[in-house]
């Protein structure tokens, strides 16, 4: 196993995208919620939990179909044996990815919630997206990818001993 902690088959990697997806669609929608209502109460995890269903179906689908391949593909450009800077790089793809599709997925909802016009559509989103991006992409490589990769690893210890 010796660091190297990635899903070799699909159902490796249909655990470790949802497992990727919970701690991320939760972080992202405590942040987001935490931004509006500006203190942690029931209210507000009554709408991280709204928030969650309505938004990680479709992550887990962007981030299994599209964004691993594209990330995955996107890092190799940089080879290096470096897996740290590896991890950090591939995060960085996936990120930069996600985070733009998830946060205009998440001001559509409010637009047809809110009765928002295309402009305020845009004008949410582009001032939201930068800010989702650095807290995703800082907690992404400091906190929720080793915690994946942790989970992960225990799950699948003895099929990752094997390889």
């Amino acid at each position: 196993m010796k660091g190297n902690v990635a899903p070799k088959t699909v159902p490796q990697r249909i655990v470790f995208t949802a497992l990727g997806v919970l701690l991320m669609a939760t972080t992202m929608a405590t942040y987001n919620k935490y931004l509006v209502y500006g203190e942690f109460s029931v209210n507000l995890f009554r709408q991280v939990g709204i928030a969650f269903l309505q938004k990680a179906p479709v992550a887990f689908l962007l981030q299994f179909f599209v964004v691993q391949k594209f990330a995955g593909k996107q890092a190799a450009k940089y080879p290096t044996d470096n897996k740290i800077l590896y991890q950090c790089i591939r995060t960085g793809f996936t990120v930069l990815v996600m985070c733009p599709i998830m946060c205009f997925y998440s001001n559509i909802i409010n637009m047809i919630q809110f009765h928002w016009t295309v402009w305020e559509l845009l004008e949410a989103w582009i001032s939201k997206m930068p800010i989702n991006w650095i807290f995703a992409f800082g907690v992404q490589i400091w906190v929720l990818g080793p915690v994946n990769r942790f989970l992960f690893s225990k799950i699948f210890a003895k099929e990752l001993a094997k390889a």
